[in-house]
């Protein structure tokens, strides 16, 4: 599938002169407050990375580092990493992959490789690369504190930019973890073109952009992504398939097909984990999955598009349309990984073992479900109904033969095949 990006461009030069005349002081004030909230979140980030500076010593699952003063390790990412280590371990499931052999790519402090590699069977060795001197030091002293002289061997440390470790560096490896400081865009191509020598692999990404992802600055998404974002209700799922779409489309050209295995937007952060095949029919299919996603701005019906011909009103009630993409269209978990993710939860002790228990659960359910959800209270504000009863609304909907859920992307959201026009009549009861 090829897109005219003129197209994107025409129409946001149009959306840009439109939205001066829509633009409403609410949508300024949420814009305000949620870079706040940012802004809060980063600081309270601080805090506590100092908090754990001073005590030299973090445990998380089974290892334990040392943290040094200008190292970075966020503490708040601890249940990222829970959440990757027990994705990993579920890669048992991907006979093709057999025993995996990880890059973990600006690795820090080293803690996630080093949890890879403790925690899984699977994992036969790791790299462990960064380009600051320091934080190599401070690998080799972690490494030596949790691994015997005969484990270490499995591991390597590797002073150097990420890029040129991947491109020039001599090593090939089936699994890569990017886990960057922002967009992970500038990591994408010389990972692919690694993970390419292996066939098959897994291709690991974080992003912590999520302001440019989730529309808040829609043209830097332009610029970084490819893509027009959304700034609405629905923004986080929008942005977490801008992101997937974006690591398809670079992939395509080397013919590298792309499946998601597990997907998640939380917090500041979003994380994808791949599943990359060598193959061109692979690649095809991979970008036969993108497309466009509309919401009206008057009842808020949400539409999908595989080919960008978005219509500027909506059919139903004749309101502008917002729309994004192009962006990922087609599932974005693997059942079957996320019911073994589940499985090692409750074998291992996690501090945060009884929230990913609850968060798996809902991302099982939601696996079935189309792409996109309805926020319930957005919905409730948008027509100034009351709160809704999220047991009465699912309820009401399975009465009416729809498959409905909640969604791990929004505590207020659920994930159902209905329209908004059916949501909407239940709520106004």
């Amino acid at each position: 599938m090829v897109f005219n990006f003129n197209f994107i461009f025409m129409f946001m030069k149009n959306e840009a002169e439109n939205k001066k005349l829509l633009k409403s002081e609410k949508n300024e004030r949420k814009i305000k407050d949620e870079s706040k909230k940012l802004k809060e979140e980063t600081e309270k980030t601080r805090n506590k990375t100092q908090e754990n500076k001073d005590k030299k010593i973090i445990q998380e699952g089974r290892v334990k580092i040392s943290v040094d003063d200008g190292v970075f390790y966020n503490p708040f990412m601890e249940i990222n990493r829970d959440i990757s280590s027990l994705a990993v371990g579920a890669l048992v499931l991907i006979k093709e992959l057999g025993r995996l052999n990880a890059c973990d790519g600006m690795a820090a402090s080293g803690i996630r490789g080093l949890r890879y590699l403790v925690e899984n069977d699977n994992v036969d060795s790791v790299t462990f690369v960064d380009g600051d001197e320091q934080a190599c030091n401070l690998i080799k002293k972690n490494i030596e504190q949790n691994l015997n002289l005969e484990s270490s061997k499995k591991t390597e440390v590797v002073c150097d930019d990420i890029n040129h470790h991947l491109y020039r560096g001599g090593k090939r490896y089936n699994f890569i973890e990017l886990d960057p400081f922002g967009s992970p865009v500038p990591f994408i191509r010389d990972a692919l073109l690694n993970l390419r020598g292996s066939k098959i692999g897994i291709l690991s990404v974080t992003a912590t952009d999520t302001a440019v992802l989730c529309g808040a600055h829609p043209k830097a998404c332009v610029i970084n992504y490819g893509a027009k974002p959304m700034h609405n209700s629905i923004c986080h799922e929008v942005g977490l398939r801008i992101l997937i779409a974006d690591i398809v489309r670079t992939a395509a050209p080397m013919h590298l097909g792309i499946t998601p295995l597990f997907s998640i937007s939380k917090r500041h952060y979003m994380k994808v984990i791949l599943l990359v095949n060598k193959s061109a029919k692979k690649a095809y299919e991979s970008m036969s999955n993108l497309g466009f996603v509309s919401m009206c701005q008057g009842c808020m019906d949400i539409e999908t598009y595989e080919k960008p011909h978005i219509p500027t009103k909506c059919n139903i009630c004749g309101e502008n349309l917002d729309w994004a993409g192009p962006l990922w269209l087609g599932p974005i978990f693997d059942e079957a990984i996320l019911k073994e993710m589940k499985l090692l939860n409750q074998k291992r002790e996690y501090r945060n073992k009884k929230e990913i228990e609850s968060l798996l659960k809902i991302m099982i359910e939601e696996s079935k479900m189309p792409a996109f959800y309805y926020d319930l209270h957005a919905i409730a504000d948008h027509f100034s109904i009351p709160s809704p009863s999220f047991d009465i609304v699912m309820n009401e909907l399975k009465n009416k033969g729809y498959s409905v859920t909640r969604t791990h992307f929004n505590p207020t959201a659920i994930k159902t095949d209905a329209k908004a026009k059916e949501i909407i009549e239940i709520l106004k009861k």
